[in-house]
Order: C-alpha cells, then structure tokens, then sequence
C-alpha cells in the first residue's frame, strides 16, 4: 500500500480514537521522520474547510514541522508518565484534543490574519517556545521580578511573560520573551545568555537591557544599559535565503538597536533617555559633576561623553572654543545639550549613535 495513504490512514483512525497501540507507534515513528508533513498539514486544511474556513492559504512549513515536533514529543512525554494500559482510554482522547485544537487553532488564524504579518510573527514565534520549558507570566498592573537559577534577574513588563528551562544544562542560557522585560544578566563567559524575542535573538554574556516592542512604529527595539550585547535575526524565523544574508549588530551602553521586519534591517541609535554609565551597576563616574564655569565646549562635550558613553561631534570645530558656565548636574542628557546649545548659539541632532552639534562657534 502507497506510504501516504496508508499513513492518512493511520491519522484518520488516530482523530477518531479508534487506532491500535500498533498502529498508534507506527504513526508516531512516521511523522518523526518529517517524510508527512504535507499530508498533515493537508489534513488540517481539509479540517479547517469543513468547518467552514475557505481561504486557501497553505499551512507554512516551517509552522508545520515545528507543530508536528511538538505533538511527537507531548505524545512521548505522556507515554512516559502514564501506564501502557491507560493509552487508548485516557492519552488518545488528550493527545487529540490538545494537538489538533492547537493544530487548527494555529491553522485558523494563519489563514485569517487578513495580512497582519506581526500577528503571523507572534504565532510563528509561539510554535518555535518548548515545550519543556516553565513559563511566568505578568497578569498584573506593575512589573514583576523573576530570579533564574544562574542568579540572572527578569523584571517583566504587565501583561508579557518570559519561558525558560529550570536549570540551564546545556551550553547556553536560552529563554523566550512575549511582550516586554529588562533583563540584569549573571556574567559567565562560557555559557552565553539568549533571549528570543520574534524574529531575533540577543546574545549577552552579562549585561542589562531591555526588549521589547515600540508600539508606535511596530518595531522591535533592544536597548543596552550596562554591558554589550549581539543582536541578530532567528534562523528558525527566516528562509533559507534570508539566512544568507541574516542582519546582526552590536549595542553598546545608551544604545538601542532597532529591528525592521520588513526590510530585515537593524538600526542603531541612542535610547530615549540615556543614564549615567554603571560598571558592576555601580556608577564610574561619580566624581563627575556637570558644573562649570567659564569651561570651554571642547573640555565640556569630553566630559559628558565620559558621563553617558556617547560620543559628540561638532560640524565647525570652531565651536570647541566657545564658553559655558553653569550647573546641568540635575538635568537629564538632552536637557544638557539643549542649555549650552542656547547659551553658544548652536543646536544638536542625533546622527545614529552619535551626537551633532552645529554652529559657527566662537572665534
């Protein structure tokens, strides 16, 4: 008999709990081997129709497989837990229920997402969290801490929730992020800290950052306040020619990596409200005190990019001969800029990670 029949075959008997234990491991083996996704996922599709669900879109592949992994190791796991003469009466029934509400539930939604390509991001990112792992979620107004067991700290946003393993056995710390954190990362060189997010992957030894989603222009942004940390695309979330050419960047302390899903793109720029360098989250430059008098622009931008890590440029170096006297300790970076700005009548933009300042300057 033809393989794929008999394993539609197989499945049909599986859906309505009338399949052998035999039968039920020969199954199994088969969709281990990926040789049946197709006729799985064509399988869903006919479900999805009879129920009424006309659009014609194919189960993406990559969803499908990660599924069809997922269904074999519930199965597996279950198998382990319960006795052998409780699979027909009690892991059938579960299995199905569970694995094809999640199939089609999935299915349902990749089909009707009416070109919402964030919304088929977050669900393709779903399928990709084991099963394995613990997750923690925020239901509350305020954010919540979560300790890990390397001693790393997760302050999680409301409404997000974080997926790790217990104990971090492998060669690196992995843990899956929905919503928004700021993570205080334990140092240790030889077990890299990952944290998925969507589409990319952040790679740190030990820093502090913070992920999340700006929800004005639908970006993903990584900002960096101690430490530095590798951003890059997720290979499981690309095909095989976005994997040649995945994009990755390097972010530094007041920086902020911005992710461009459609153009597959980062950008580095400098976080909205840049803080007081920290090493060991102690600040490095406590002797630093922005009060001058009568100091030179030159001598003063030197100081503050020592303070904050971001580097100044000036358009007319005729500028780094002006004067300021004044007291900006209280004020934030840009409060900073915008004083000696107005006082030496020049002005400042933000240029990437760099800042411009523009003017005649002083002669």
């Amino acid at each position: 008999m033809n393989r794929s029949i008999h394993f539609k075959q197989l499945l049909e008997r599986y859906k309505a709990n009338s399949i052998l234990i035999d039968e039920h491991d020969e199954l199994f083996e088969m969709i281990a081997t990926g040789k049946f996704d197709d006729s799985l996922s064509e399988a869903i599709i006919d479900d999805l129709k009879n129920e009424g669900i006309e659009n014609e879109a194919d189960l993406p592949p990559h969803i499908a497989q990660e599924i069809v992994r997922n269904i074999y190791e519930s199965e597996k796991n279950t198998n382990n837990v319960l006795p052998k003469k409780s699979k027909v009466s009690v892991i059938y029934r579960w299995a199905i229920a569970a694995s094809f509400i999640v199939l089609i539930g999935l299915s349902y939604f990749i089909l009707n997402n009416d070109g919402n390509s964030k919304g088929a991001v977050n669900r393709q990112f779903k399928a990709l969290i084991p099963q394995s792992t613990l997750v923690v979620t925020n239901p509350g107004k305020t954010e919540k801490e979560v300790v890990l067991s390397d001693g790393s700290k997760v302050i999680l946003a409301s409404q997000s929730s974080i997926h790790f393993n217990r104990i971090f056995a492998g060669d690196s710390r992995d843990v899956y992020l929905e919503g928004e954190a700021f993570f205080q990362v334990t140092k240790n060189p030889l077990k890299p800290f990952l944290v998925y997010y969507n589409n990319i992957v952040t790679r740190v030894l030990g820093t502090s950052f913070r992920i999340n989603t700006n929800t004005n222009t639908g970006k993903i942004e990584v900002a960096v306040r101690t430490g530095k940390v590798q951003v890059y695309e997720n290979d499981r979330m690309l095909s095989l020619t976005e994997k040649l050419n995945k994009a990755s960047t390097i972010v530094t302390p007041n920086q902020k990596a911005i992710y461009d899903e459609s153009s597959h793109l980062f950008e580095n720029s400098i976080v909205d409200k840049p803080q007081k360098l920290l090493v060991n989250d102690t600040a490095i430059v406590t002797q630093e005190v922005l009060t001058f008098e009568q100091e030179t622009l030159g001598k003063i931008f030197l100081r503050i990019q020592n303070y904050y890590g971001i580097e100044i440029i000036v358009e007319n170096t005729n500028l780094y001969n002006c004067v300021f006297s004044g007291d900006v300790s209280n004020l934030d970076l840009f409060s900073v800029l915008q004083t000696i700005c107005i006082a030496t009548n020049s002005s400042f933009e933000i240029n990437g990670t760099k800042i411009l300042i523009k003017g005649k300057g002083c002669f």
